[in-house]
């Protein structure tokens, strides 16, 4: 049988390259396989990137994470067309997080900013940002914050790097960075379709995923919408529902709102770089993968264009998972001819399901 192996990452546990290697160590005993680890935009874009362009190199430096610590991190650089790929995950990541670290007023994306400033001193005049994956929810103010925009309040003083002091925001100064981002073309792939505030909001949505209670909820959504307001006023920009700007923390909503980024989707960015439609009709098999199948993952996520291209060209899929949601279920493709794999079906509970993935992913893979 003649596979496409096309996994996303099992966040926790393994990344998509990882993910790819041991299915495709399984599969090719017995069947042809091609196989290409995707990424939407969060935990493994560089990686992804990196894939299409070999010639790419890895630029390392120290930034902010999270919680305001240096730490060591990394962006591509592709030196013929001047680009610079930044993975937010691996910047303010929420993967090697502690929960008990967790703080979502307070965390920051500072550091991305940091990085971003580095790309543009090397001569950057294309930039992908892949968000997801990330420790923070300050709908990027702390991106603004690192390359010289002034928050203001009420008194004219500088805010604090966070969510929870934008509820004091009230004014913009950005004389600073408005020149020298000129000309440069800001790509943020995002890995979700949400906007930034509302039910299926930043806040409300992804919030708990970042350590925060009910209460903060709450503080997160009007603070964000302060912010949201702020921006309106000051460049015209609505953060607070344009489809995407939810990604990363809202991330994706200072990208937009404060540097004029273009919002891509990570299905569709996907779908643009990699020849998916050829790809499967040479295949009998479509194989995807993620941690979670939900309702997340019909809002733009890679996986989702492995499922629409199996639909489109009348193959087979198998989505292997280690949990998933019945009612994402139902809103699937109608036409897709589907099977799904779950982890916990062979494991002895979640977090062992986590903890030895790739176990049972061969289990799985011997079945195919």
């Amino acid at each position: 049988m003649r596979i496409l192996l096309l996994p996303n990452s099992l966040k926790g546990s393994l990344s998509a390259r990882q993910t790819a290697r041991v299915l495709e160590s399984v599969l090719k005993k017995k069947h042809h396989v091609q196989s290409f680890p995707l990424s939407d935009g969060g935990d493994g874009f560089i990686d992804f990137f990196k894939a299409l362009h070999p010639a790419s190199r890895l630029t390392r430096l120290r930034a902010r994470n999270a919680f305001g610590q240096k730490r060591a991190t990394s962006y591509l650089w592709l030196e013929k067309e001047k680009t610079a790929v930044l993975e937010t995950a691996r910047i303010c990541g929420l993967g090697r997080a502690k929960k008990e670290d967790l703080d979502a007023l307070g965390a920051s994306s500072f550091g991305v900013g940091q990085v971003l400033k580095h790309a543009l001193k090397r001569g950057a005049k294309k930039i992908y940002v892949g968000l997801g994956g990330v420790a923070c929810n300050d709908g990027g103010a702390g991106i603004a914050q690192a390359l010289g925009i002034v928050f203001l309040d009420a008194k004219k003083r500088p805010l604090l790097p966070g969510a929870q002091p934008l509820l004091q925001l009230r004014g913009l100064d950005m004389a600073s960075v408005t020149k020298a981002w000129r000309g440069i073309k800001i790509y943020a792939v995002a890995d979700v379709t949400n906007p930034m505030l509302g039910p299926r909001g930043s806040a409300r949505v992804f919030g708990p995923q970042k350590g925060a209670t009910p209460a903060q909820v709450r503080t997160l959504e009007k603070a964000l919408s302060v912010y949201a307001r702020v921006v309106k006023k000051t460049t015209g920009k609505d953060i607070a529902h344009t489809p995407g700007t939810a990604a990363a923390g809202a991330l994706c909503a200072g990208l937009y709102g404060l540097l004029g980024a273009q919002i891509i989707f990570g299905a569709d960015f996907i779908n643009k770089h990699l020849p998916l439609d050829k790809w499967a009709q040479k295949a009998d098999l479509l194989i995807t993968a993620e941690g979670k199948l939900d309702k997340q993952t019909l809002y733009g996520k890679a996986p989702l264009a492995v499922l629409k291209t199996a639909a489109k060209n009348k193959r087979s899929a198998l989505f292997i998972c280690g949990t998933y949601e019945e009612k994402a279920l139902q809103k699937l493709p109608k036409n897709l001819k589907l099977s799904l794999a779950c982890l916990t079906d062979f494991a002895q509970n979640s977090a062992d399901s986590m903890r030895h993935a790739a176990k049972y992913l061969r289990q799985i893979g011997q079945k195919v």
